[in-house]
C-alpha cells in the first residue's frame, strides 16, 4: 500500500509515522518548503520517502491538513484521501477521558480553566494548548514541553492521567468523551479560499457529549446527527465591572451560586469562558460546588488579558498567539466596559512570531483610533517604545506562541 502526506509543518511526520505502522509505504511532500531539519530527520527516520513537490502517480490513501488546497495535488490519484483530522481519529489510541476545544477565540482560557475545575476532585489532569503540555498540578500548569495543537499532536499525548483536556486547532478527533466549540466569529476562508473554516471545526464533533453557542446550534447540525447542547447563559456578571477589583458573578448550575472571580487578570474578559467551561462540566457530572469554587479560585492564563498595576498605572498584556483584529476589538471592548478608557495608549509589536496566521498591523491600528486609543507600534525587535507619559492604562499586544 501506498501512501501520501501533505505538509510536515503541521504534524506531517506524526502522520507518517502512524502509516508506515500501518503497512504503508509514505511519501512525505513539504508542500510549503517550510519543515525544519529536525522535522525532516522524524520523518526520515520513520521510514518515509521526503521531498519537497508532490510526486505524480497513484496512491491508496492521501493524508492532508484541512487547510491545504487540493491544487497540491496536480499528478496525483488515489482511492481514499483523509484529513489530518480524520488520521488522528483513526489512529489515536485512547488514554483516560479526552476533551477537545477548537474555536476562533478562547480556547485556551476555556482549557485552563476546565483544567482547573476537573482536578479540583483529585483527578489527575493533563492540559495540552498553544501555551505547551503537561500535567495541572497545585492550581498550575506544569509545561514539559511545546507542542503545536495540530490535530496530530494528539497521537502523542501520554499515559498516566484520568482526563486529559486539548486545545486542537481547526477541529478535533471526533474521538473526544466531550468535545467543545468557543465560537465561529467570522467563518474564514481556508485551503486558498475552497473550503470554510466551519468545515474543518466540524470535525471535532463526536458520539457522545458536544457543546456548542446556543446561537449556532442549528448551524452545526447541518454537519450531522451529533447531539448539542448550547452554552450560554450559565455565567453571567451580577454587578459594576472595574479594573482590579474582583468581578461578582452568579453561577446557574443546580441551583444559584454567588461567586467572583479575583486575581491578576482581566476577570470580564474570561467570562464567556467560563460559561462554556461550566457546561462542559455539567455534561460531564461534575458537581456544582465543585465548578463553583474551581471558577471563584482560577487564577487566569499568562498572556491572556494580564493585569498589573506599575507607578500608578494599569499595564494589560495580551501575548499569545491569537492576537487579531477581532481579539483587539474585543479587549477594547472589556476596558469600555469598565470605563478604563479614558487615557490609555497601546503598544504593539508587529512582529508575528512562531504563528502561521500573521498580524494585519494596520487593521489593528485603525482599531485602536476608533476608540481613542493612542497606539505606539515597536520595531519588532523586542525593545520596548516610549508611552505617551501621561497615559493611566497601557495594552500591550504581542503575537507569539508557545507562551
Amino acid at each position: 500500500m501506498r501512501a501520501l502526506v501533505l505538509d510536515l509543518v503541521h504534524g506531517g511526520d506524526i502522520i507518517a509515522e502512524e502509516l508506515i505502522r500501518d503497512g504503508y509505504r509514505t511519501v512525505c511532500a513539504d508542500v510549503y518548503h517550510t519543515a525544519d531539519a529536525g522535522v525532516v530527520g522524524n520523518a526520515e527516520r520513520a521510514g518515509a520517502e521526503v521531498c519537497t513537490d508532490v510526486p505524480p502517480g497513484h496512491y491508496d490513501l492521501v493524508a492532508m491538513p484541512s487547510h491545504c488546497p487540493d491544487s497540491f495535488l496536480e499528478g496525483a490519484t488515489w482511492d481514499e484521501r483523509i484529513t489530518f483530522h480524520q488520521a488522528a481519529g483513526r489512529y489515536m489510541r485512547k488514554k483516560g477521558r479526552l476533551v477537545e476545544i477548537t474555536g476562533v477565540k478562547g480556547k485556551t482560557s476555556c482549557a485552563y480553566m476546565l483544567a482547573h475545575i476537573l482536578s479540583l476532585d483529585g483527578s489527575r489532569v493533563f492540559l495540552h494548548t498553544s501555551r505547551g503540555q503537561g500535567p495541572w498540578e497545585g492550581g498550575r500548569h506544569i509545561i514539559e514541553r511545546t507542542m503545536s495543537i495540530a490535530p496530530s499532536s494528539l497521537l502523542r499525548l501520554p499515559d498516566g492521567y484520568d482526563i486529559t483536556v486539548a486545545e486542537v486547532s481547526l477541529g478535533g478527533s471526533g474521538r473526544a468523551d466531550a468535545a467543545a466549540i468557543t465560537n465561529l466569529a467570522g467563518d474564514y476562508p481556508i485551503a486558498a479560499g475552497t473550503r470554510r473554516a466551519s468545515d474543518s471545526k466540524a470535525s471535532v464533533l463526536c458520539e457522545s457529549v458536544n457543546v456548542v453557542p446556543a446561537d449556532e446550534i442549528e448551524f452545526w447540525s447541518g454537519y450531522g446527527n451529533h447531539r448539542l447542547t448550547g452554552y450560554g447563559g450559565r455565567v453571567s456578571v451580577s454587578g459594576m465591572p472595574r479594573i482590579g477589583e474582583p468581578l461578582p458573578l452568579t453561577l446557574e448550575y443546580d441551583g444559584t451560586h454567588r461567586i467572583s472571580m479575583d486575581g491578576p487578570f482581566l476577570a470580564l474578559q474570561y467570562v464567556g469562558a467560563a460559561d462554556l467551561a461550566a457546561e462542559i462540566c455539567h455534561c460531564l457530572d461534575v458537581p456544582a460546588e465543585q465548578v463553583a469554587s474551581g471558577l471563584g479560585s482560577f487564577r487566569g492564563v499568562p498572556g491572556r488579558g494580564e493585569l498589573a498595576r506599575e507607578d500608578g498605572v494599569w499595564r494589560v498584556t495580551e501575548r499569545n498567539p491569537g492576537i487579531s483584529s477581532v481579539s483587539v476589538r474585543y479587549t477594547l471592548d472589556i476596558l469600555e466596559r469598565m470605563g478604563a478608557l479614558g487615557n490609555a495608549a497601546a503598544t504593539v509589536d508587529p512582529v508575528s512570531r512562531k504563528v502561521c496566521d500573521k498580524m494585519d498591523a494596520e487593521s489593528i491600528g485603525s482599531i485602536l483610533r476608533e476608540y481613542g486609543v493612542r497606539a505606539v507600534f515597536s520595531d519588532g525587535r523586542g525593545g520596548t517604545p516610549d508611552i505617551p507619559g501621561d497615559s493611566d492604562l497601557v495594552i500591550r499586544f504581542v503575537k507569539e506562541a508557545f507562551r
